[in-house]
């Protein structure tokens, strides 16, 4: 994979049509593996001092980010439609940044929270939640708790349910921004009401499996992980982290964590720890789970209250090596501070400002990092000191999406527009 790599830089035009179907499809939010790592390399140095940038496409309104699959890339804009402004996903050609269909979906409207930023890089309120890309579909989660099912391959409508009709759910401030896993045969959300906050559906047919649970959603993806060798679905909800089984949908443990507004960060998991972390005040945690049987214990390891240290207001970190690399801060829009902090302690090891509220993920054994702004940086993942390695201008307009990676090529969104960069 790396002597590929290395011969889609050194030969012009050999990548085209070829680097992306041979590399891990970022398919979901949370990249292949669903811990924001690819194993695919990112380079030491660019051509030129930045990037090459392969195309760039309309992508106007909302925080969506881009997913991969089929030669295609998704993700969902504002556009308008019966009844006014409506949520639309979209899929681009990978080669080019054609779009090659549009499905309208709900009507799109919000609580302004989407429009604040730095000043003059606010605006641009929209979509929230990232598609995922499985076996030919696409996966939508509506602002509205309304979830869909489309063919990749055309953005027809397989099937649509909502959970707020269907299944006794509510609406939230400043609406839904969960992405959905898929976790085997079947996609489990958050969103219902009592009794079966949590669903697993059957991706063909949206024919609901299992669905358990009460409690109320917060804007944060949940993460997926194995622990003491039990998979699990663990969702930072009002009351905390919960864990769930995927097999049935039974709780395994919980970890209270304070609410207070909006929690967007999703949940770290590293070992057998942990962490979880919002703004307005509420700061970080890390807890440690044991296993014994059917029985878990759940012991917390610190906690820093207060948004000075470890507080994220939507911002998940990637773990190292023991070590979370990320944004931090709340409402520093512009200036928020990229930090490495232990997983283990809640030690800021230490902070480097100028982000914002950023996004991060891993390319082989480098970070690639974006501000909200228009940077994205290379990192080496270091907990003695800030260490870039390369870093570069690539776009316009306010960046609160996560970058997605593939076949060596970035793919970023803005307010305003995306790009496809050749690291």
């Amino acid at each position: 994979m790396k002597l590929l790599f290395r011969l889609l830089r050194i030969v012009p035009g050999l990548g085209a049509g070829l680097s992306f179907a041979t590399a891990a499809e970022w398919s979901h939010l949370m990249g292949p593996n669903l811990d924001r790592k690819a194993a695919e390399p990112a380079p030491a140095r660019w051509t030129a001092g930045q990037p090459r940038r392969v195309w760039e496409t309309p992508a106007v309104g909302g925080f969506s980010s881009f997913v991969t699959g089929g030669g295609r890339a998704y993700t969902v804009i504002l556009a308008d439609g019966e009844g006014g402004k409506r949520e639309t996903a979209i899929a681009v050609d990978r080669q080019n940044g054609k779009e090659l269909w549009r499905t309208t979906l709900g009507i799109a409207t919000y609580e302004k929270g989407g429009d604040r930023g730095a000043k003059g890089n606010d605006g641009g309120d929209g979509p929230r939640a990232t598609p995922v890309f499985a076996d030919g579909r696409i996966f939508v989660f509506g602002s509205k708790f309304d979830l869909y099912a489309l063919q990749a391959d055309t953005g027809k409508v397989i099937w649509k349910r909502d959970l707020i009709k269907e299944h006794g759910g509510k609406a939230i401030q400043w609406s839904n921004a969960i992405t959905p896993l898929l976790v085997g045969d079947r996609l489990l959300v958050a969103g219902g009401g009592e009794k079966q906050t949590y669903l697993a559906l059957r991706p063909a047919t949206g024919e609901v499996i299992w669905k358990s649970g009460t409690d109320r959603p917060t804007h944060a993806t949940p993460a997926l992980a194995t622990i003491h060798g039990q998979q699990q679905a663990i969702f930072l909800m009002v009351r905390g982290l919960v864990a769930i089984d995927p097999a049935d949908g039974r709780e395994l443990w919980h970890y209270p964590f304070p609410f207070r507004v909006s929690t967007a960060a999703s949940p770290v998991v590293w070992n057998d720890m942990v962490f979880c972390t919002a703004g307005y005040g509420v700061g970080g945690a890390a807890c440690q789970l044991k296993r014994d049987g059917s029985k878990w214990e759940v012991t917390e390891l610190w906690r820093s209250p207060s948004n000075k240290d470890t507080a994220a207001h939507w911002s998940t970190p990637v773990v190292h090596e023991g070590y979370m690399y990320g944004c931090y801060g709340y409402a520093e829009y512009g200036t928020a501070a990229f930090k490495c902090v232990d997983i283990r302690t809640g030690k800021v090891q230490w902070s480097q400002p100028g982000f914002g509220h950023g996004q991060v993920i891993m390319a082989g054994n480098r970070l690639i990092a974006t501000s909200d702004g228009d940077r994205l940086v290379l990192l080496e993942p270091d907990p003695k000191a800030y260490r870039e390695v390369v870093g570069a201008k690539v776009i316009e307009g306010k960046v609160w999406a996560s970058p997605a990676l593939s076949g060596g090529q970035v793919l970023l969104r803005s307010t305003t527009h995306g790009v496809c960069l050749e690291l």
